[in-house]
């Protein structure tokens, strides 16, 4: 039993240190004569280890993204998506199919291929932009993202005259028409009474009259 676990130790061991030769040389692309990467160069000081650039990168990337919209886009898509950035393992071919097989497969696309390399070659013939025309550009942006701004706060504001002319509106119809017409309706009516009061006093002068 304990030869057997002596072994499987040995084994594992084993393998670790080929794993870390591999990284090894990853990360230095030497090796000497006999197979074994060169081992990497101790750093000259505390600023020059791996942790510390790593720490200097991930401040840059955060400087850049605060600075450039692009660059902070990618990385909220990277949070949301982490999918879309690994890498997509190639597909091995099946070992059943034949030759045959594989040729009707192939002849499947060959219409996507003329369709392809037109669109390759129209492509090449699309103008390249100007570069300075694209910088004037991007400097515009802020004096559009001003301007939508403008249009938002005047269209609120228009919104909102709306609102008070359809108010005055009401307020017109309620006084002015309505409010005139029942005036002109009760002056009509204090009319046609005086109509009557002058009217009665007339016959009774008329009687007295006729009397006298």
């Amino acid at each position: 039993m304990t030869l057997e676990t002596d072994a499987v130790a040995g084994a594992t061991i084993e393998l670790l240190e080929a794993r870390l030769q591999r990284l090894t040389y990853l990360l230095t692309g030497d090796a000497s004569w006999t197979g074994i990467p060169t081992a990497p160069a101790k750093p000259n000081s505390l600023d020059d280890t791996v942790s510390r650039r790593l720490l200097r990168l991930e401040k840059d990337l955060e400087r850049l993204s605060r600075s450039v919209p692009a660059v902070r886009d990618v990385l909220q898509l990277h949070d949301r998506f982490p999918d879309l950035f690994r890498p997509t393992p190639p597909h091995s071919l099946p070992e059943n199919l034949t030759t045959q097989n594989i040729a009707s497969i192939v002849l499947s696309y060959a219409s996507a291929f003329p369709e392809t390399a037109s669109r390759l070659t129209s492509l090449n013939d699309l103008p390249v932009p100007d570069a300075q025309a694209s910088a004037s550009l991007v400097e515009l942006q802020p004096r559009l993202d001003g301007l939508a701004r403008v249009q938002e706060e005047q269209a609120a504001q228009i919104s909102e005259l709306r609102v008070r002319t359809a108010r005055v509106l009401q307020r017109w119809y309620e006084i002015g028409l309505v409010g005139s017409g029942e005036c002109w309706a009760e002056w009509e009516g204090r009319l046609e009474d005086v109509e009557r009061e002058v009217k009665r006093e007339e016959v009774v002068r008329e009687r007295r009259a006729k009397e006298v």
